[in-house]
């Protein structure tokens, strides 16, 4: 089925393969979702005008992505021993 108008469907001839290939994507699935093809060509044009459309590749989660989320260790941390000592005395 095709959705997309001429005005979406030339944006997307002026993009590299992969992204043309994910356009291809979005366009089955605005189809299956019941979006128009006004809307549907729009939000494509919008994305290709603003160079959004996703990177298509491999992306990875690196250390620095999750600083600030996990709270630092410090020096004085509680031993698993110590953690554990209240539940050792009231099975005693």
């Amino acid at each position: 089925m095709k959705l997309f108008n001429d005005q979406a469907t030339s944006a997307i001839a002026n993009l590299d393969a992969a992204d043309a290939a994910y356009c291809a994507k979005l366009e089955q699935r605005f189809a299956h979702m019941g979006i128009s093809s006004k809307v549907a060509s729009d939000a494509v044009c919008s994305l290709v005008e603003a160079d959004a459309v996703p990177q298509v590749g491999i992306w990875a989660a690196l250390p620095n992505a999750f600083k600030g989320l996990f709270p630092q260790k410090s020096a004085t941390s509680v031993a698993a021993s110590d953690t554990f000592a209240p539940a050792q005395e009231a099975l005693a």
